[in-house]
C-alpha cells in the first residue's frame, strides 16, 4: 500500500489496520495510542520498530512515514 501511494504518512496506516489492534500489540492503551498518533514525535523507536514489524514494513519506511506525519502536523499547527 505504501508503494501504491495509499499510505503516505503514519496515520494513513490506520485506514487499513485498526489502531486498537496495533495499540494492544505494542502494549499501549487505546487512549494513549491516540495521543501518540497526534504527537508522533512522542513514540519511541522501539515502539515504531514494533509497529513496522507488525505491519510488515521495514524500519526505514516507518521512519519516513513518521517524518511525513510530523511535518503534516507541524504545518497544521502553523496555520492556526
Amino acid at each position: 500500500m505504501i508503494t501504491e501511494g495509499r499510505i503516505i504518512s503514519f496515520n494513513d496506516i490506520f485506514k487499513f489496520i485498526p489502531k486498537t489492534i496495533v495499540a494492544r500489540d505494542i502494549g499501549k492503551k487505546v487512549d494513549r495510542f491516540t495521543e501518540l498518533m497526534h504527537k508522533v514525535e512522542k513514540f519511541t523507536l522501539e515502539e515504531l520498530f514494533l509497529i513496522a514489524k507488525f505491519c510488515e514494513i521495514d524500519k526505514g519506511q516507518i521512519i519516513q512515514l513518521i517524518q511525513e506525519e510530523y511535518a503534516k502536523n507541524k504545518n497544521n499547527i502553523l496555520k492556526i
